[in-house]
């Protein structure tokens, strides 16, 4: 099934796959800690706003590359 998407694709999907598990899962723990403070958030906070908005960023590319659809405007962007 993996197959048919371009590597580019792959590549995508895994990141968001990755993201998804360092949020969600209780990885998140290595950074439950109020020190250091980071732009004056607790580094907890700093390090869940960096994710989201990482994740954020790939679901704009995925939305830009028109991954849902079986005709993908791939060639536009690049």
């Amino acid at each position: 099934m993996f197959k048919r998407y371009p590597k580019k694709k792959k590549i995508l999907y895994s990141l968001i796959i990755l993201c998804f598990i360092v949020l969600e899962t209780p990885l998140i723990l290595l950074a439950n800690t109020t020190e250091p403070f980071v732009l004056g958030m607790p580094f907890f906070l700093f390090w869940n706003l960096v994710w989201w908005f990482v994740l954020t960023g790939l679901f704009f590319i995925g939305y830009m590359t028109n991954w849902g659809s079986a005709e993908s405007k791939e060639a536009d962007i690049s």
